[in-house]
């Protein structure tokens, strides 16, 4: 078959992307295609700012050829209500029309499900900072090929102020821990597909570690941590789960996603 065709949308904007480069991370969109080409070797890949009206508009005429689309983790808030936000929900709506595959990480999961008739709000329960605990799939979520191969309850990375609250109308719970009820769902709009994650399979916990320290003084300025001895006790706690946690089993869901593609390309 011919290679696989992807767009990824990045999340973030290029502003907070400098703010990942001083914590030795790089950007959302980069993190997904390093994954992706050592999953798939060979796909053709492209990234798109939907913050960026130049880099939307070299890609609208050419949406209909992609196979997938991944949408990835971002900063950025529903709540904000900002320009930048609804250019997110717009250009997910967008996809929508082009009878899309995607792949929906954490703020990518907030965005479609949005832009889908959704609601999400300040997780009640407090946030998941680098790791998520004790996720467990529903009766649903075992069945689904989105979690072929994987443990019916594990711990992966995680990071998110924020939650599903209403999910779309047709929406299917796959997975919920004591944190986030909609830690995984599957929907779709009209004929497109999301299979969307409120946890991050394609970030490993060595680069959550470096965005925790990076961020240490204002989660502790925001009550998140009281002091840097808390974190650094998160840290430590974060490092023993890395032990336990195999890169095979972490990116699943992603390859998992990627095989649904090409087996629907053959």
């Amino acid at each position: 078959m011919s290679k696989l065709k992807l767009l990824i949308v990045e999340g973030n904007t290029k502003e907070e992307n400098v703010n990942f480069d001083k914590a030795g991370c790089v950007p959302q969109s980069q993190n997904f295609k390093q994954h992706i080409n050592k999953l798939k070797p060979n796909c053709e890949i492209d990234i798109v700012e939907p913050g960026s009206n130049e880099s939307v508009s070299k890609i609208l005429s050419s949406l209909k050829k992609y196979d997938g689309v991944v949408l990835t983790g971002s900063t950025l808030r529903i709540e904000e209500k900002s320009n930048e936000v609804k250019k997110h929900i717009e250009f997910a709506k967008k996809l929508f029309d082009y009878e899309k595959k995607i792949f929906a990480a954490c703020w990518g999961l907030q965005i479609t499900v949005t832009a889908a008739g959704g609601k999400c709000r300040v997780s009640p329960n407090g946030a998941h900072v680098g790791i998520a605990n004790d996720i467990k799939l529903t009766q649903e979520g075992k069945k689904h090929a989105l979690f072929k191969s994987k443990p019916e309850v594990f711990t992966t990375p995680a990071f998110n102020y924020d939650e599903v609250e209403t999910p779309p109308n047709n929406s299917v719970l796959l997975a919920s821990n004591k944190i986030n009820k909609f830690e995984a769902l599957y929907f779709t709009v009209g004929k497109s597909e999301i299979w969307g994650l409120q946890y991050h399979p394609e970030i490993p916990y060595d680069y959550m570690i470096k965005l925790i320290k990076h961020r240490s003084k204002k989660m502790i300025e925001r009550n998140i941590f009281k002091d840097q001895n808390e974190i650094n006790s998160h840290v430590n706690f974060i490092e023993k789960a890395k032990l336990n946690l195999s890169d095979d089993i972490r990116t699943l869901e992603l390859k998992n996603w990627l095989n649904y593609l090409k087996n629907n390309n053959e």
